[in-house]
């Protein structure tokens, strides 16, 4: 049984389901649901899938499956671009996790890990210019160097940072107006409470071990977040909705 597959399958349900509907999902089945305390046991539950236990976990699969895709594309469909990171990583998981359950597959074949270490300025403005999607930023500083290394995204931009006072310089407005002036489609928001670094697009992030004010000057060392992918996705998509306009 494959653990990510598992996971997979328990966020999807847990997110796109409300428990009622699940319980009544499972009655149709007949699939018995275990509960930690109040609420469904989704791990346990998508366990028992993974696996096809039996026949009626089969069909159950089959049928939910291709429903939860088209949930998760429907919000995506339905949401603004800055809203919906989980939801986009989510769809991504969800058609790996169906390739892996047709017939003949036997294990999910995740990416391997994309991690660097860039020394110069160019080197980052190299790696955000092969951006195919949405480009997400969260860095305790923001500046010039910021919307330097992002000169040659041609996606949407979204930066979250901080909200204390040296978190921007004060010609950042100027800055971002001639940026913007370029045909760069940006947003930021301020968040009270923000203390990592991460970089968010082609369906990957990353971990970052200084703000890209420092790109240029210090080596930028970005470390793939893999099995805590969604986990992070879903809390800077809550700090996200929950954070002052700039």
């Amino acid at each position: 049984m494959n653990a990510e597959a598992v996971n997979i399958l328990a966020d999807a349900i847990k997110e796109y389901y409300g428990d009622y509907e699940l319980e009544e999902l499972c009655s149709k089945f007949n699939l018995e649901i275990d509960y930690l305390g109040v609420s469904p046991n989704h791990k346990k539950l998508a366990s028992r899938l993974v696996a096809r236990e039996d026949y009626n976990h089969k069909r159950f699969l089959d049928e939910v499956l291709p429903d939860l895709i088209e949930r998760c594309n429907h919000r995506i469909l339905n949401s603004t671009w800055e809203s919906n990171v989980f939801d986009e990583e989510m769809s991504r998981h969800l058609k790996k996790l169906q390739i892996l359950m047709a017939p003949g597959k036997k294990s999910l074949t995740g990416a391997e890990p994309a991690n660097y270490v860039l020394k110069l300025k160019t080197d980052v403005i190299k790696f955000f210019a092969g951006a195919k999607t949405a480009v997400t930023i969260v860095d305790t500083r923001l500046g010039s160097v910021t919307l330097e290394c992002l000169i040659n995204v041609k996606q949407p931009i979204r930066l979250l940072t901080g909200k204390e006072e040296q978190t921007l310089p004060d010609d950042f407005a100027t800055l971002l107006k001639e940026f913007r002036s370029g045909g760069h489609q940006v947003e930021i928001r301020r968040h009270i409470m923000l203390h990592d670094r991460l970089i968010f697009f082609n369906g990957r992030c990353w971990l970052v071990n200084t703000s890209l004010l420092q790109a240029g000057k210090n080596r930028l060392g970005l470390i793939e977040c893999i099995d805590v992918k969604s986990a992070i996705a879903k809390e800077i998509e809550g700090k996200w909705r929950e954070s002052e306009i700039y």
